[in-house]
């Protein structure tokens, strides 16, 4: 679902998720985005451990299956990727991770879930989630300074070094070192992962299209560079994920959010993601 225009700086989509008992899993590839999703029914673990009922799932550097218990519905928003160790200071460098959102958030987590679970419709609850991420953003909340130096850092590492090797007055294992600290990926690897998340996403916009162009398109040396880059870090191969994607209950469905979503993006990040 569609964001409200103030939070897009904030926000890549809202969600609902109704899962029926027969989807057993979820299967996210690796992402530079992170979420917040409260699970209103229905059990779910990740390996192995049980998620959280409301919480935060950070960025992953690696493919994630998460296991379905019974009918699972959730809401929940997409964050956009510099908005989680702006939003909670705590997430800064923080991958591969499952944290519980009123341990991110605070005591005042409790009147906002309270406010989703309460809320008669889907689009009220989300509602909610907007306006918690409306009010906690909202002047004199450092989020937003917070968020600019986090473009920052992205914007440096796309810019390439300067001629005397230096990023942001840094040489390059001190900017790494920021980079990392504030990511919890090198550069690269956050390149490399947001590379993948936009050429999932046009797969799945157009698919059908010619596999060397879209490799062209989303800066691989060539289609084979691609695929590996997409088994590696989705899992399977494109075309199996294209396809499993199509049908109306797919445990691929992450995909689908994530190719609605990826229009909205700010053309800086588009090209962040498209450096090798």
């Amino acid at each position: 679902m569609p964001v409200p225009s103030d939070l897009k700086p904030w926000l890549m989509a809202a969600v609902v998720v109704d899962a029926p008992a027969a989807l057993a899993q979820s299967h996210f590839p690796a992402m530079v985005s992170s979420m917040l999703v409260v699970r209103l029914a229905g059990q779910v673990e990740c390996r192995g451990a049980p998620v959280p009922p409301a919480a935060w799932m950070s960025a992953c550097t690696t493919a994630t299956v998460y296991t379905h218990s019974g009918p699972v519905q959730a809401v929940g928003l997409v964050l956009q990727p510099e908005a989680a160790a702006a939003l909670f200071a705590s997430a800064r460098g923080q991958v591969n991770t499952l944290r519980p959102l009123a341990e991110l958030v605070g005591p005042e987590w409790a009147e906002v879930e309270h406010a989703v679970r309460a809320a008669p419709r889907d689009g009220a609850r989300l509602r909610v989630l907007c306006d918690f991420i409306r009010q906690w953003v909202a002047p004199p909340s450092s989020c937003e300074a917070r968020r600019l130096q986090a473009l920052a850092l992205l914007q440096a590492a796309s810019d390439g070094t300067t001629e005397d090797g230096q990023r942001m007055g840094l040489g390059q294992r001190q900017f790494e070192r920021r980079f990392v600290a504030h990511w919890g990926m090198a550069p690269k690897q956050f390149q490399v992962i947001a590379r993948l998340n936009s050429t999932l996403g046009s797969a799945l916009a157009a698919p059908g299209g010619p596999v060397v162009d879209l490799a062209v398109d989303q800066g691989y040396y060539d289609q084979s560079h691609m695929a590996r880059d997409v088994r590696r870090l989705a899992g399977e191969p494109l075309q199996a994920l294209v396809q499993g994607s199509r049908s109306p209950v797919s445990a691929h469905w992450p995909l689908q959010v994530g190719a609605q979503a990826q229009p909205v993006q700010p053309a800086e990040r588009a090209a962040s993601m498209r450096k090798r």
